[in-house]
């Protein structure tokens, strides 16, 4: 069989750029090894939001003393009911734009024919252009090996069918701190420990303060600069000795502290295909890879591991694939965001990012407790942090540390983007009450003319 497009894997890198590629009359195949949706649908975005949503309403009664009691196994099947519907959804898509499902392992046996393994059996597909979108696997660390059971990573960690008393989390990035969040909520014990200096670590030091001191308030013990010097199973649990001398017994042990990418034996280096020293594909600004008519997409590639940057970068690729003139994706304006009910989200460049190469910069800094959407959401440690260039014209980055962070965040995109200025912003009619209104008043206190601000 041959096709013009085939697309290897079916997640945010890769069903976006199928469909965009099927609309215009080509013909699609989409090679999927596990399951329609890949990581974002079926582990990462879709269950763990869906958890996070009955998380935040249980810390909003426990706000005003009441009490809230979940059924576990309900949790569970209902977060798997919304994953499947996710999954359909995608499917149904497929379907509609006559795209060609196949299951299997796809590994490349030439620069335009795939081999599909599914089980015992094979099949051959050529293709007149593909798209890579692997996708990455959670990656373990020394001395420790995920066994699926007590041992786990954040595809285990979202489907546990009991719910368990000590969890220790390895790994203080997004995956750790978002789960460490989750799993408090329902009365889990939480233990996380970092290697570095602080948890975020590439983030800010105030940002990742303030997160610390919110979790530690939900009963998260945080241990920093700290590691897992050893590790044993005795009775069904988990005995942990960490480098600063605690030992801890635990029922789970959930490893987040990063992802691999998935090239190995896919045919990828067999076929010329470049990749760089941590196995990311490399491509150029059309997301074409070493070989012309091969692009990639998603997580594959490295940078910021996003699905909504993947989802761009599919999409892109999609129009460079058929044709068109695609677009050049400015990784500096993609935003990140992290649920943890004080939540955050930023744009743009770090502190850490813009001394390290040598940038001045000018940090104006508002707490964010004035507002009182976040006084009825909770978290005292809010504030909003901009970071402008030295003659306060431009902005560098945007860190909002608040409740509905991930919201408000695209209200800041247009100020970052330079294409609103802050006259303009402080004549918007943002809703009340909201945390987004927090930029009217930050245009307000950068103009010299505050209204529920004082000026300093």
């Amino acid at each position: 069989m041959r096709y013009d497009t085939v697309v290897v894997g079916s997640g945010t890198g890769g069903y976006p750029g199928a469909i965009y590629l099927a609309q215009k009359g080509l013909k699609v195949a989409v090679v999927e090894e596990h399951l329609i949706g890949g990581e974002c649908t079926n582990y990462g975005c879709v269950p763990s939001k869906a958890f996070y949503q009955v998380a935040e309403a249980i810390r909003s009664i426990e706000k005003i003393g009441g009490e809230a009691s979940v059924k576990w196994e309900n949790l569970v099947e209902w977060v798997s009911q919304v994953v499947r519907e996710s999954r359909e959804g995608i499917k149904g898509l497929f379907e509609s734009h006559g795209i060609d499902v196949i299951e299997g392992r796809a590994i490349l046996k030439t620069q335009r024919e795939i081999v599909i393994s599914a089980g015992e059996e094979k099949r051959r597909i050529e293709a007149g252009k593909i798209l890579l979108a692997l996708g990455t696997d959670p990656s373990p660390i020394p001395g420790v090996s995920f066994d699926s059971e007590g041992i786990i990573s954040n595809r285990e960690a979202l489907y546990m069918r009991e719910k368990p008393g000590e969890v220790l989390i390895i790994g203080g990035g997004v995956i750790g701190v978002e789960l460490a969040n989750i799993l408090s909520s329902f009365k889990v014990g939480v233990t996380v420990v970092e290697l570095m200096d602080h948890i975020l670590p590439t983030m800010d030091r105030d940002v990742a303060q303030a997160l610390k001191t919110h979790l530690s308030s939900r009963g998260v013990k945080i241990y920093e600069k700290t590691t897992v010097k050893s590790m044993t199973k005795t009775g069904g649990k988990y005995l942990a000795e960490l480098s600063n001398g605690l030992k801890l017994e635990v029922d789970k042990v959930l490893i987040a502290t990063g992802r691999k990418p998935r090239t190995r034996e896919a045919g990828l280096v067999e076929n010329n295909i470049a990749l760089d020293q941590k196995g990311f594909i490399k491509i150029n600004e059309r997301q074409e890879t070493s070989i012309p008519g091969i692009y990639a997409s998603g997580d594959v590639v490295g940078g910021p591991l996003l699905a909504h940057k993947a989802i761009l970068e599919s999409i892109s690729a999609a129009r460079w694939m058929s044709g068109e003139e695609g677009f050049h994706i400015d990784y500096s304006s993609i935003p990140s965001t992290i649920f943890t009910g004080l939540e955050i989200a930023s744009i743009g460049y770090t502190e850490k990012e813009l001394t390290s190469r040598g940038v001045k910069y000018v940090k104006v800094r508002i707490p964010a407790y004035y507002l009182s959407a976040v006084k009825i959401k909770g978290g005292k440690q809010s504030f909003i942090k901009v970071l402008l260039d030295e003659r306060q014209e431009k902005i560098l980055g945007v860190h909002i540390v608040a409740p509905n962070a991930s919201e408000v965040i695209s209200a800041y995109i247009p100020l970052y983007l330079g294409k609103i200025g802050f006259g303009d912003i402080s004549r918007i009619p943002y809703p009340h009450l909201t945390v987004s209104e927090s930029l009217r008043d930050f245009a307000e206190y950068l103009l010299g003319n505050p209204v529920h601000l004082l000026k300093k």
